[in-house]
């Protein structure tokens, strides 16, 4: 295994979750969603793993505790891509 940053797991999974739940979100393309995971990323600190144990281990853990913080930044991450994207490109 190489090293992982276990943020970007939680990232994505948490950016899906809030766009089958919200209506805005529906229809964001790959584009605004890697523009999103991009700035979300960027203002939370990593947590990288090398092993599969590693792995397993953090994802149980890691989750619980960050998750507030996650989807703060999306939340604010989403309010800026929104603000600077034409709807059509969203």
């Amino acid at each position: 295994m190489q090293v992982h940053n276990l943020m970007e797991d939680i990232v994505k999974s948490c950016l899906k979750e809030l766009m089958n739940h919200r209506a805005d979100l529906a229809d964001c393309g790959e584009s605004s969603q890697a523009d999103i995971m991009a700035i979300v990323l960027n203002a939370l600190p990593p947590r990288y793993v090398s092993t599969d144990k590693g792995e397993m281990f953090a994802k149980t853990q890691l989750r619980a505790q960050v998750e507030t913080d996650v989807y703060r930044e999306l939340s604010l991450a989403i309010d800026k891509v929104m603000k600077y994207t034409r709807p059509s490109d969203f």
